[in-house]
């Protein structure tokens, strides 16, 4: 049997194993450019479904190339509007990270396909620059 793609609530969530992947890229993060109402997709308050990745189980732990780098408490942050764990804190990569575990994921594999929106995702210089500055930080676990 194939492992899903998901969970659907908030119960696996720790600090070793956060919400990564689209999840976390499309979470309202502050300061951030993405976010929006894609965020709806995943963390659907009506039905009480969240569909999120975790980070060693659904994607690979990436621990090794980028130690704990955009590792975040979202805990205040996701009970806002509704989103709890009784006495458990939430964590999540931010969109930097969670983009570096998308191209981890995908560099790993065997797809010829990446699907990553590097300009729609990180649309200014800076931000593209930022995303290279994590993508460096695991440079010597490749080579």
């Amino acid at each position: 049997m194939t492992q899903p793609l998901f969970d659907f609530d908030l119960k696996r969530v720790s600090r070793e194993h956060y919400i990564t992947g689209k999840a976390a890229i499309n979470f309202p993060h502050a300061g951030s450019t993405t976010g929006g109402w894609h965020y709806l997709s995943y963390f659907d308050r009506v039905s009480g479904v969240a569909k999120v990745s975790l980070a060693g189980i659904h994607y690979p732990d990436t621990t090794a190339f980028f130690s704990d780098l955009g590792i975040i408490d979202v805990t205040e942050q996701m009970a806002k509007p509704g989103w709890s764990v009784e006495g458990r804190q939430l964590h999540m990569a931010d969109h930097y990270r969670a983009a570096a575990d998308m191209i981890k994921r995908w560099a790993f594999s065997e797809s010829a396909n990446c699907n990553l929106e590097v300009d729609e995702w990180f649309p200014s210089p800076s931000e593209k620059q930022q995303l290279l500055k994590v993508l460096d930080v695991a440079e010597p676990e490749l080579f």
